[in-house]
């Protein structure tokens, strides 16, 4: 670490425990520091908005917020910072769970010595640093590889569509195929390049009033010819009279959906069944896509909207990176919403998607 004097944002709410934290490091450390305090998440977004910090120690348990979503909302409010957990002696599975959803490292109170917390922060700035330059790279060469996979698909399109000269059915067919293939590279470029815009900078999302009607349509013209070339039906079910408007990034939800429909179609079978649905109240728009496939074993639901989690079968028979759902889930956590996946008697998946009409998201960028 070439940095050798870090800002440290501590949020802490036991003044007590924050006095003897800042002791012990200032006593042990290798770097000199100046250390913010913040009791409250309240507190924490008033002094991230003035000031640029290297590492933030966060419990998550706060008089205004309390678990892993404290850790979701300190990740929006503080970027790329690198976060290190500090978690009671019987939360240690708190502090695993908080690894899995970002944070560079946890600390049990009790068995923190000044030393010890040193070398986390020199560690957790290093890993964060190493993490940043491996992704930036990602990003690069995933997008380098997007516009030739496009110009491919258009070339195909024209050979498919005869306008470069007559194909017989089977060249036709295996064209068709290619394409379809290509939508499943580019599906999965897509998420590596929106997850890496997701957590590098949350605040490129723009909120604006935005009809889900118009992003199903668009989402179901786009998906017509790989549903029909494998024989699956896709089905709307939205009333004629259906509000869904909702405040919301316009290209995110998109993706979302995409995802969605892009896994309904890879786990239905041949002359099975996607069904989309839009159904709003006077505070919530439903979104919900289902399928006929084989369903997800309840052993494998509680995981499926983790960080590159792929389940047995999906690692077995599809393509995939496992970033999909957990894109799906980060997006529409930024929107205040929810999302959810059912099985009814493991006969068919259904992923719900619960949206508010009108909330400021900007306070959550």
């Amino acid at each position: 670490m070439s940095k050798k004097h870090l800002a440290i944002l501590l949020i802490e709410d036991d003044p007590t425990f924050a006095s003897a934290l800042q002791a012990l490091l200032k006593r042990k450390s290798i770097f000199s520091f100046d250390c913010s305090h913040a009791t409250t998440l309240e507190d924490t977004n008033a002094i991230i908005n003035q000031k640029q910090f290297d590492v933030i120690l966060l419990d998550l348990t706060l008089p205004d917020s309390k678990g892993i979503e404290t850790l979701n909302a300190v990740r929006r409010r503080g970027y790329a910072c690198p976060v290190i957990i500090l978690t009671g002696q019987d939360e240690e599975d708190l502090g695993i769970q908080a690894m899995k959803a970002g944070a560079q490292d946890y600390l049990i109170k009790g068995e923190i010595d000044g030393r010890l917390l040193s070398r986390a922060i020199t560690h957790a700035i290093e890993r964060a640093r190493l993490i940043y330059e491996r992704e930036d790279f990602l990003a690069t060469l995933t997008h380098d590889l997007k516009n030739p996979l496009i110009g491919a698909n258009r070339v195909i399109e024209l050979l498919a569509e005869e306008k470069l000269g007559a194909l017989n059915e089977e060249q036709i067919n295996l064209l068709f195929h290619i394409k379809n293939s290509n939508w499943t590279l580019l599906t999965l470029i897509g998420n590596l390049l929106e997850v890496y815009r997701f957590e590098k900078d949350l605040a490129t999302l723009y909120f604006e009033h935005t009809n889900l009607m118009q992003i199903v349509n668009n989402c179901m013209r786009e998906i017509a010819p790989i549903a029909s070339d494998r024989n699956i039906q896709v089905l709307a079910d939205i009333p004629d009279n259906s509000e869904a408007v909702v405040l919301a990034d316009c290209d995110s939800l998109t993706r979302v959906l995409r995802n969605l429909l892009d896994n309904a179609l890879k786990y239905t079978p041949t002359g099975g069944e996607v069904k989309v649905s839009l159904s709003s109240s006077a505070d919530r728009v439903l979104l919900k896509v289902s399928d006929t496939g084989p369903g997800i074993p309840e052993e494998d639901r509680k995981h499926l909207f983790e960080r590159f989690w792929r389940g047995r079968a999906s690692r077995r028979h599809t393509p995939g990176t496992g970033l999909g759902l957990y894109l799906c889930q980060q997006i529409v956590s930024l929107h205040k919403g929810t999302i959810s996946c059912t099985c009814p008697a493991d006969k068919g998946t259904s992923f719900l998607v619960e949206l508010p009409r009108e909330v400021n998201m900007l306070s959550s960028a």
